[in-house]
């Protein structure tokens, strides 16, 4: 009987651990990653354990790999390392990874190749564009607010604000417009 108590309580505190660990890893990149602001794109739906979100796509989302230096020919679910540099007031892509780069002249966001296409006819071939993702595509609102920045997102009035940490790893940590918050993300 003792014995099934301790394995109870070791199953506990291995679940609390496990959990407290994801937690802290995330406050910690919210609060000391290296924040940028991307421009939103026009991309709406509900989880069934989350409520409303908002799906987001961004200016990085789609990256044409003629027209940004680094590495070339990714392939469909590699990873991609894309450095980032400011453009106004967001950020924009410069240039491309197959690993972290060393000398990066800004912040490097780590994200995934979905996709990879021909771009336009008019394009010197070979002439791919990729589709990235990031982890940041979806954003859990109060239950009823998601029309309302859809219909924002579907204007190009919504900016993002995310933290990246050191290993390119990234969280989002508010959407704005016109420089004024209208939603901060929460640690889940």
């Amino acid at each position: 009987m003792k014995a099934s108590r301790y394995g109870f309580l070791l199953a506990f505190i291995v679940q609390a651990a496990l959990l407290s660990w994801l937690v802290a890893g995330r406050a910690m990149l919210l609060a000391n990653g290296e924040e940028v602001t991307l421009a939103v794109r026009p991309v709406d739906p509900r989880d069934l354990l989350r409520g409303d979100y908002v799906i987001l796509s961004y200016q990085i989302s789609t990256l044409d790999q003629n027209s940004l230096g680094g590495d070339r020919d990714f392939t469909a679910d590699e990873p991609i390392y894309v450095t980032l540099a400011p453009q106004g007031d967001v950020w924009v892509a410069s240039a491309i990874h197959k690993t972290m780069p060393r000398d990066a002249k800004g912040p490097v966001i780590r994200g995934t190749v979905g996709r990879v296409t021909a771009a336009a006819a008019n394009c010197p071939a070979p002439c791919p564009q990729y589709g990235v993702t990031y982890g940041l595509e979806k954003f859990f609102v109060p239950e009823g607010e998601g029309r309302a920045l859809e219909q924002l997102r579907n204007e190009e009035k919504l900016t993002a604000d995310v933290a990246i940490g050191r290993d390119g790893v990234s969280a989002l940590k508010r959407l704005q417009m016109n420089g004024q918050v209208l939603y901060e993300a929460g640690l889940f």
